[in-house]
C-alpha cells in the first residue's frame, strides 16, 4: 500500500520511464523528486530506442495505455522545446495467415479509440509506392501512430524537469536501501544516503541486480536489439513507420531524412548481464544483423537497396516471462515501486508508464485496471527456475511494439 501523498520520492534510473515518472509526480504535487543514475541521463538503452509508436495492441490494458501515451506525446509536442511527435502513421504488416489472428482485436481497438485502415497488398503499394509487399500480405495503418526522436525527446524532457525543480544525481550508482519495518526509508549511493517517502526503480535490464538483495526478483530476460541508420537521402521520404511483423523488424523515417531500421534476432539467446555496473557501451554487435537487413528489409522498400549506411546502435530490451510490463508496488516493501520490462515497446509506453507509476505512488490506484502489470503476479512463480534457463527470444514471446 502506498504512503498517502508522499512529500519526497527518489527515482532510480534516468531513462525515459524515470523522466516520465518524475514529470507526473511533480504534476501530482510531490514536493521533492530526485532522479539518481549510475551514469548520465538516457545512458541505458533509452537513447538507442527506435522511438516508434502504435496503439494497435492485442490486450485491452495495452490499448488503453498506448492511447494515453499518444495523447501525452501530442501534449509534449506543444510543451517541450525542440521536440515533435511525428504522426506519420504506423503500417503494421502481416501475412494472410496472421491477419486472421489479429482481426479479432479490431472491434476492441476501435472501441478504445484506435483509428486505422486495413489494406491489402495492392492497396499498400498504391498508397505507398516505396513499400514492397506480396499481393497476399496485409497492412493495418494506425493513423495515430508515428515516431519520436529519442535524442530530441530526452534532452527536451530533462530541461522541462529542471524547470519543474527535479534534482538529478548523475554518475551516482545506487548500492542499497535502508528499510525499517518493511518500509522504505532511503537509498544508499556511493556518495550519500538520500531519504525518501517512496522509491521508484526504473532501470529495466538492471532491475534484478538492484532488487534481488531485498528479496524481490522478476522473471525476465534481456536481449540485444540493434538499429541501423542510413546516410541522409537525396529525395524526401514519403513513408509511414513500417512495423514489420513478417520480418520481425521495423523501418522509420527520421527528422533529417534518413531511414532507421531496427531488428532483434529472434534466434538469439538471452544476454546475461554480468553485474550492476555493466554498460550498453560494452555490448557486442550481432554480426548477423546487417546481413539480415540487407537480405530481408531491402525487399520491403526499394529505397534501402540504394542507400549508404552511416552508423548503428546497440541496446537491450527486457521481456518478462509473460511478455507484459511490470508496473506497481513491490510486494512486502511499503514505499518501493517498479516500472520495467517494456519489451521492445519501452519508448511507446514511457509517457503512460510514468503516469501509472505516479498514480500508484500518490493515489494508491490507477485510472484503469492494470492488474496484468502488477509485480504481485510473480509471487508464486518459479522465478529462480526461469532465470536459470538460457532461453531464446522466440521461446518467451514475439510482441512487436
Amino acid at each position: 500500500m502506498s504512503i498517502t501523498k508522499p512529500e519526497s520520492v527518489v527515482i532510480i534510473g534516468a531513462g525515459v520511464t524515470g523522466l516520465s515518472t518524475a514529470f507526473h509526480l511533480v504534476e501530482k504535487g510531490v514536493e521533492s523528486v530526485v532522479i539518481v543514475d549510475k551514469g548520465t541521463v538516457g545512458c541505458g538503452s533509452s537513447l538507442q530506442a527506435g522511438g516508434i509508436v502504435t496503439m494497435l495492441m492485442p490486450k485491452e490494458t495495452a490499448i488503453r495505455a498506448r492511447a494515453i501515451s499518444i495523447d501525452l506525446f501530442e501534449r509534449f509536442s506543444k510543451m517541450l522545446d525542440g521536440y515533435q511527435y511525428h504522426q506519420v502513421g504506423c503500417m503494421n504488416l502481416f501475412t494472410t495467415q496472421e491477419i486472421s489472428r489479429v482481426a479479432k482485436h479490431w472491434d476492441l481497438q476501435k472501441k478504445l479509440g484506435a483509428s486505422f485502415e486495413i489494406l491489402n497488398g495492392r492497396e499498400i503499394t498504391d498508397r505507398f509506392p516505396d513499400i514492397e509487399v506480396n499481393k497476399t500480405d496485409y497492412g493495418i495503418l494506425d493513423l495515430r501512430g508515428g515516431y519520436s526522436e529519442p535524442h530530441k525527446y530526452i534532452p527536451a524532457l530533462k530541461t522541462k524537469l529542471d524547470d519543474m525543480g527535479v534534482v538529478f544525481r548523475e554518475n551516482e550508482p545506487v548500492t542499497g536501501f535502508e528499510i525499517f519495518n518493511s518500509q522504505i526509508n532511503s537509498i544508499i549511493t556511493k556518495k550519500e544516503t538520500i531519504k525518501a517517502d517512496a522509491v521508484v526503480c526504473t532501470i529495466n535490464a538492471w532491475t534484478n541486480h538492484l532488487l534481488s538483495p531485498v528479496g524481490f526478483e522478476i522473471p525476465y530476460k534481456n536481449f540485444v536489439h540493434e538499429r541501423f541508420v542510413t546516410k541522409p537521402l537525396s529525395k524526401p521520404i514519403q513513408l509511414p513507420v513500417i512495423n514489420d511483423n513478417i520480418f520481425n523488424s521495423y523501418i522509420r523515417p527520421t527528422e533529417d531524412n534518413r531511414l532507421l531500421v531496427g531488428t532483434g534476432n529472434h534466434d538469439s539467446t538471452a544476454f546475461e548481464m554480468h553485474g550492476p555496473n555493466f554498460s550498453v557501451d560494452e555490448l557486442e554487435p550481432d554480426p548477423r544483423a546487417l546481413p539480415y537487413i540487407k537480405e530481408k528489409m531491402t525487399n520491403r522498400t526499394q529505397i534501402l537497396k540504394e542507400v549508404d549506411w552511416d552508423y548503428h546502435t546497440v541496446g537491450l530490451i527486457s521481456l518478462s516471462q509473460d511478455v507484459q510490463p511490470v508496473i506497481g508496488p513491490v510486494p512486502n516493501i511499503k514505499g518501493l515501486y517498479v516500472g520495467t520490462n517494456f519489451h521492445s515497446g519501452g519508448f511507446a509506453y514511457n509517457p503512460v508508464s510514468g503516469l501509472l507509476i505516479a498514480e500508484h505512488v500518490v493515489d494508491d490506484k490507477t485510472r484503469f485496471n492494470t492488474d496484468i502489470y502488477s509485480p504481485n503476479r510473480f509471487v508464486n512463480f518459479d522465478t529462480e527456475g526461469f532465470l536459470s534457463k538460457p532461453l531464446m527470444h522466440s521461446e518467451i514471446g514475439n510482441v512487436r511494439h
